[in-house]
């Protein structure tokens, strides 16, 4: 799967609707990030998921520059909670970033899917704020094979360049937290 850089990530690109949200941004009438253009980079900001749901996807911010004052605006009063990298060890470099505006990662955390452009080509990933335990599942909504990748580093995060053989290319969905 070579791929030209970039940073764009697409969740929950099941719906046909869309509407626009403040900064450029679209998600889908039931709440899901429409895909981004490819070679774009892009912000995703989630909330954290109510009832053990998945966690809703707030804005979905792209640019051509990484550099972009849209991206750091988007960015603006959320964390960092995971980056996904299309090869291992992000080479060559295929990345998206999803920010979480309910803060760090606690014992719930957040559930992410990984579909559109993303579904099945996860290689590896880095997760931060306190996220230091993921679990990745080859279907979406956490369901299907798994495998759960855990770090206790001072950090608290969790930087795992390659996900290994079993769940290489397979990936759908996360659930992230702190344990």
């Amino acid at each position: 799967m070579n791929r030209p850089t970039v940073f764009s990530v697409a969740l929950g690109l099941t719906a046909t609707a869309a509407v626009a949200l403040p900064g450029g941004s679209a998600a889908a009438a039931d709440g899901r990030a429409t895909p981004p253009p490819a070679d774009r980079y892009c912000v995703i900001v989630v909330d954290k998921a109510p009832d053990g749901a998945m966690s809703p996807v707030r804005s979905t911010t792209c640019s051509d520059d990484p550099e972009s004052k849209t991206l750091t605006r988007a960015a603006a009063n959320t964390v960092l909670l995971m980056e996904w990298f299309e090869h291992a060890n992000n080479k060559p470099s295929s990345l998206t970033r999803v920010h979480g505006e309910a803060g760090d990662c606690d014992a719930d955390g957040y559930r992410l899917r990984a579909t559109g452009f993303w579904a099945n080509r996860i290689s590896g990933f880095n997760a931060y704020s306190k996220c230091n335990v993921a679990t990745g599942y080859d279907l979406v909504n956490l369901s299907g094979d798994r495998e759960t990748w855990r770090m206790d580093k001072p950090c608290k995060c969790l930087l795992q360049g390659w996900v290994g053989a079993y769940m290489n290319d397979r990936i759908e969905s996360f659930w992230i937290r702190q344990g």
